[in-house]
């Protein structure tokens, strides 16, 4: 059966499923999203109420503590389904949204150095939950092959704007954005250079750092918007030609740079964003380079804009890197930018293992 709709929910989802473009520099063009997960949010919601998955009263149940979590509660409302969410940390200004829009909250406020870090935490207190709500729909944000399929109609847009893109720079949460759009425009440019950006934290691509800095330990649950401590099942790895570990004071750095020359104020995984996709503008001007920036800024209003908060991390902010430093292995991963030629490999093939989960107790 179809969604139910309110009178004003096809402008809302119109306006929340698509990007707008902007143009950076004469060859960046950023695809800049109000709410990204919506995107994939809005598909497998609607999928699943058209297959009889989710009963148009149903109960909807996930663990996320940011965009995605935020564009459940939405269409939730919107569709008059319930929603429960498994949080971890998230600022004041996001759980008043959250509840506002009817979502019951709980939250898991510190990972206790588990495996698989406060993500892995997280999901264990979802199988209790799921246990104790039968026929609850688990969106599955991590796993669910239409959360990358869901970003084909963007990509398509794109091509629209403009027909040839040379380089593509993403941040990686769940794999869905980058991956999802990379793949519609590596068809129609097989050149096409697909950039992969990360927390030095983060699992994701087997990163073994042995030391990080002290922003970006002590941060990294509460702006986590990076920094997986588990496999997510939508990177395709095989689509990857580089990849590049942003600190988290470049990310705000450069958060800060965008909002003194533009106005707009987006979060971190934006700044991570920026950084690298400004880099590759500048080495080759005849380059056009697509880079996508997933998060408003709001809801990092009581930490990366917020004065008292960033007079904690004083040092850490003082620094500053001008370009990534080349590494040959995971190993070599450090507190710094750091940069590593993928090359279109399998996981395995790179780093002789399968993806595993954050080792429990892992503090660099």
């Amino acid at each position: 059966m179809n969604a139910p709709t309110k009178p004003f929910t096809a402008d809302v989802v119109e306006m929340l499923s698509f990007p707008t473009f902007v143009q950076v520099t004469h060859n960046l063009i950023a695809a800049k999203f109000d709410l990204m997960k919506f995107t994939p949010a809005k598909c497998i919601l609607d999928i699943a109420l058209a297959t009889g998955r989710l009963r148009a009263d149903g109960h909807v149940i996930e663990s996320s503590s940011g965009t995605f979590a935020l564009a459940l509660a939405i269409l939730c409302s919107l569709y008059d389904l319930r929603l429960t969410l498994v949080t971890g940390p998230t600022s004041d200004v996001v759980r008043w949204r959250l509840e506002n829009l009817g979502a019951v909250l709980h939250t898991v406020h510190a990972s206790k150095n588990c495996e698989g870090g406060i993500q892995q935490a997280r999901l264990e207190v979802l199988a209790g939950l799921r246990s104790s709500i039968p026929k609850s729909f688990w969106p599955q944000q991590y796993t669910n092959y239409l959360n990358s399929f869901s970003y084909r109609p963007i990509a398509e847009r794109v091509l629209l704007t403009q027909p040839k893109i040379d380089v593509i720079v993403g941040t990686v949460g769940s794999g869905g954005s980058l991956f999802g759009v990379a793949s519609v425009l590596q068809h129609a440019n097989p050149d096409l250079k697909v950039v992969a950006v990360d927390h030095n934290r983060s699992v994701i691509f087997g990163a073994q750092a042995r030391r990080i800095s002290k922003m970006c330990r002590e941060t990294f649950e509460q702006i986590l918007a990076m920094g997986a401590g588990i496999p997510m099942g939508n990177v395709d790895f095989e689509r990857c030609d580089e990849v590049h570990w942003v600190p988290v004071p470049k990310m705000v750095q450069k958060v800060h740079d965008f909002h003194r020359r533009s106005g707009m104020l987006v979060g971190p995984s934006s700044g991570a964003a920026l950084t690298v996709a400004e880099w590759f503008a500048a080495q080759d001007p005849s380059r056009t380079v697509l880079t996508i920036l997933p998060d408003h800024g709001v809801r990092y209003v009581e930490t990366m804009f917020n004065p008292g908060w960033l007079n904690n991390w004083n040092e850490d902010l003082s620094r500053d890197w001008a370009g990534p430093r080349d590494i040959a292995s995971l190993q070599e991963v450090s507190e710094g930018w750091c940069r590593f030629m993928w090359g279109r490999r399998k996981y395995r093939d790179v780093a002789g293992v399968d993806p595993a989960p954050r080792p429990a107790g892992y503090n660099p």
